[in-house]
């Protein structure tokens, strides 16, 4: 099943990356919380603060890939319009080359 990757149009390696960052940010918040010496409504503030946390660093995290996946689709684009440009007017000179010899070649044949 080489190709399981591929199926993922190619976005499978950084979301595989995130979702081992939070299921092993999760467990290991999870193990020290329930390790930790305290008495249970203590433990259970403690658990609700940092399960905050985590969300709103979770939440900025997100919106930082967002952020880049938006500036990487911007750059793209504008690469690619540039090389449509480069193309439409590599074809115009050869349009204009090809109507110059044309040209050139009646002349000849009009000559002789």
């Amino acid at each position: 099943m080489g190709h399981e990757q591929g199926d993922r149009g190619g976005r499978g390696g950084s979301w595989d990356l995130v979702g081992g960052l939070v299921v092993g940010a999760v467990g290991g918040f999870l193990v020290g919380v329930l390790l930790a010496p305290q008495r249970g409504d203590a433990s259970r503030e403690r658990l609700d603060a940092s399960l905050e946390d985590f969300r709103d660093r979770a939440e900025d995290f997100i919106g930082s890939l967002r952020g880049n996946t938006e500036e990487l689709l911007n750059q793209a684009r504008t690469a690619i319009e540039e090389r449509i440009t480069l193309i439409n007017e590599a074809i115009e000179v050869g349009r204009q080359a090809a109507e110059d010899k044309r040209a050139e070649l009646v002349v000849e044949q009009e000559g002789t």
